[in-house]
């Protein structure tokens, strides 16, 4: 398949606040739920009056919610097959618009589904969350700290080609992720994950605080820069005074009573973008640190207070935040402004319907 010109719309820059669901139709997202963002996004569309709802297939240590019960009752793989393609084949008749998740569908990897879908005139579209898609031979270009998860990149591109082939119009997170897939998808949305800020209270660091707490909660160690956090905690430990908590294998729900007590969040250093701890850390509050590629900084919403740091400077930075309490309480209070302005569930799923409507 040639490459061509996407139609890229950054719809995180546009309002949306007449909106229409009249005939929209029925929404089922699925098969898994990366960092929440299914089933944030499913609820903040049922809030709206939408008609969605959501599968999760896998039961993660994160313990996220699902709707939906999974298909994947069997452990034998003939038979988890034969399950994937009957339920899709039960949702053909029931729901109208399909929103897939970080390159999977009804059959994972498979997409033998979606000739039938296509073919029944089911308005379809995919959302990548990047470590699926990200490449190293492409983030290496711009970025020298770059892993990838996934190391074989055939795999990856023929996963997008074969997706593209029936899928037309495709979501990303942020300009990192848009890098991967421009040129396989006609139409390429940029939408920002979504944080359901309800029951998130910002508990902003207070100024007064002797021994700072440092949180940093690795899905996985090696994609989040752990071993140079760990480094660098070890050296300042020798000559400053405060608490470091690694937040590992804890439901999703635990994790978030660590944040609320941190002074500082640590997420990445290695991608050159922020994830959703970033984003949950900033709705509770907290000065958050994650590397932030320079060329992507123009691209984020304006007022962006996310301190950058790379495996190199991670130490220089931190120690900014532990010696000065009023920056980290400043920074705390922008964080939390920042996330209602451009994670807002309500805003994203807005969003997510004007998408809809134009399938």
């Amino acid at each position: 398949m040639d490459k061509f010109k996407s139609e890229v719309i950054d719809i995180s820059a546009l309002d949306y606040n007449q909106m229409d669901i009249k005939d929209l139709g029925k929404i089922i997202h699925l098969p898994t739920n990366p960092a929440g963002q299914a089933s944030t996004q499913t609820y903040a569309l049922k809030e709206l009056g939408a008609d969605a709802s959501f599968c999760n297939y896998y039961d993660l240590k994160f313990k996220y919610p699902t709707d939906i019960p999974s298909p994947l009752t069997d452990r034998n793989l003939d038979k988890q097959k034969k399950n994937m393609l009957q339920f899709a084949e039960k949702c053909s008749s029931k729901y109208d618009i399909f929103h897939f998740h970080a390159g999977q569908t009804f059959t994972a990897y498979d997409y033998s589904e979606l000739e039938m879908l296509k073919s029944l005139g089911k308005k379809m579209i995919m959302s990548y969350w990047g470590s699926e898609i990200r490449r190293l031979s492409i983030s290496k270009q711009k970025n020298p700290f770059a892993i990838a998860k996934i190391l074989d990149e055939n795999w990856i591109l023929s996963k997008i080609m074969d997706i593209s082939k029936y899928i037309d119009v495709a979501i990303v997170a942020d300009h990192e992720s848009l890098e991967y897939v421009y040129g396989y998808f006609k139409k390429i949305y940029i939408v920002r994950v979504s944080i359901d800020q309800k029951f998130l209270i910002p508990y902003s660091p207070l100024t007064d605080v002797k021994k700072p707490i440092i949180i940093h909660a690795p899905s996985d160690r090696y994609i989040k820069g752990t071993e140079y956090i760990l480094n660098a905690v070890n050296n300042l430990k020798k000559v400053l005074d405060f608490e470091f908590v690694l937040i590992e294998n804890m439901p999703h729900s635990e994790a978030l009573e660590w944040y609320k007590k941190a002074d500082v969040v640590i997420d990445q250093l290695n991608l050159g973008i922020y994830s959703t701890v970033s984003v949950e850390g900033m709705a509770l509050g907290k000065p958050v640190i994650s590397h932030i590629r320079n060329d992507l900084k123009g691209k984020y919403p304006k007022n962006l207070p996310i301190v950058s740091a790379t495996p190199i400077t991670i130490e220089k930075e931190l120690t900014k935040l532990i010696k000065n309490p009023s920056l980290r309480h400043r920074l705390g209070i922008m964080g939390r402004q920042y996330v209602e302005k451009n994670h807002h569930p309500e805003i994203i799923a807005r969003k997510l319907i004007n998408i809809y409507k134009n399938l």
